[in-house]
């Protein structure tokens, strides 16, 4: 008699779970099925940053030509130290630049949709995706798990790996606190390359990624899309709303003149991004209290469900992709009879790492805007000691250097513990 397949129940297909499910491409014996509450697989979001380590995963899933169409001419020397962010001070007139981010590649920048639809494409034959379905609820039990979806429909299956981001459904299957407002408004928006070179022809954000910051505030912007569209976020915080309960679903439609307002007196190249932001959306931050675990017996958590961050490291999508990788790995090499052991092995591996990049995240966010302890006293940039700007070099320095870290060595440690001795 032949043994039925394991059930594989992938929930959520944004980034984290199709590269899951395409990092089980030698797993045919599974038997995996995506649920996704959307009607078609597509992403609303912006922009998002590709650091070396999530690169070179994608391109050893098989997905390095498609990579390189994404990009620039010159983002394709892929393997040089690269300004990655120019940090400048602009809550004033005279704007100046205080530090330079350099890392291997530098940033990669994609539109999020473009790395979701290419990840798309790769999904194995297998995987069976069903669209429209919204999860309201998972039953864990001692021989399977059972899920409800708010159309009514059910499914059963033998383990599942959540990928359905920081208001993860399965979550609640998993001890955790929940998650916390940060008292930060996200206002984001697109600008056509052509439009804003066209106006402002030597506006340094049309090549470079920036941060323009001052206190609790700043305005990221980088080019996507093979530098066709501008990406923008302009970022406000209010310490004192932290912790408080949102307001509905913490989405809303903004206009250009309501960001205008909370930028008064900064550079002009500031409010030159602001002026031509084309249908900014405002999104009230949320990071997830760090969590003990990622998984229990039968459920595995990646990406957001497991460590939704905020943006302040452009950690969030290169986070996913780890995760989903390494158990999509780890999988490859235990076979799925010993899926209890993979997921084991891979909470040891990213359960660290994924706490460590979210709780940095955070700190890079108060000193980003000088809100940090150092700088309590700094009501704007130019208050600050030369002594207080080289604490943020230092401190920025300190928060990036996970990027240094190797994923093949936290492969191995997975893998190490996977075959150990008393594993089968």
């Amino acid at each position: 008699m032949t043994p039925s397949k394991v059930r594989v129940a992938i929930i959520g297909g944004g980034i984290g779970g199709l590269t899951f499910a395409v990092a089980l491409k030698e797993c045919s014996d599974l038997q995996v099925d995506l649920y996704e509450q959307a009607h078609q697989i597509t992403e609303i979001g912006a922009g998002i940053t590709l650091w070396h380590r999530g690169y070179e995963i994608l391109k050893s899933l098989g997905m390095k030509d498609d990579l390189v169409k994404l990009l620039n001419e010159e983002s394709k020397d892929l393997d040089k130290q690269k300004l990655s962010f120019q940090y400048r001070f602009s809550d004033r007139k005279d704007g100046v630049e205080y530090f330079g981010l350099y890392s291997k590649g530098g940033a990669r920048l994609f539109h999020r949709q473009e790395i979701q639809q290419m990840l798309l494409k790769h999904v194995p034959e297998f995987v069976t995706i069903h669209l429209s379905h919204q999860l309201e609820r998972c039953e864990e039990g001692q021989d399977s798990v059972r899920l409800i979806f708010k159309d009514g429909f059910e499914a059963t299956c033998d383990i599942v790996v959540a990928a359905d981001g920081i208001k993860s459904v399965v979550r609640d299957s998993i001890p955790n606190d929940g998650v916390l407002p940060m008292g930060t408004n996200v206002f984001r928006g697109l600008i056509p390359r052509e439009k804003l070179e066209k106006l402002y022809p030597d506006h340094s954000c049309l090549e470079h990624p920036t941060f323009l910051c001052g206190k609790s505030q700043y305005i990221v912007s980088f080019p996507i899309s093979q530098g066709r569209t501008i990406n923008v976020g302009a970022c406000v915080t209010k310490l004192e709303n932290e912790g408080k309960p949102l307001n509905g679903s913490g989405v809303r439609r903004s206009t250009t003149q309501e960001v205008l307002d909370l930028f008064v007196g900064w550079e002009d190249q500031a409010v030159q991004l602001i002026e031509n932001m084309e249908n900014p959306v405002c999104y009230a931050l949320q990071e997830l209290h760090p969590l003990k675990t990622y998984i229990s017996r039968r459920i595995a958590l990646v990406g957001d469900a497991a460590h939704g961050m905020t943006p302040y490291l452009a950690a969030g999508a290169g986070q996913a992709i780890e995760d989903a990788f390494i158990l999509g790995r780890l999988f490859s090499e235990a076979g799925p009879e010993n899926w209890a052991r993979v997921f084991e092995a891979y909470n040891l591996a990213r359960q660290p790492l994924g706490n460590k990049v979210q709780l940095d995240s955070r700190s890079q966010g108060f000193y980003l805007q000088l809100n940090a302890p150092e700088f309590e006293n700094v009501r704007e940039s130019r208050d600050l000691t030369h002594e207080q700007i080289e604490i943020l070099r230092k401190s920025f320095t300190k928060h990036w250097s996970w990027l240094n870290g190797d994923v093949d060595q936290e492969l191995t440690r997975a893998s190490e513990f996977l075959n150990s001795a008393k594993v089968f």
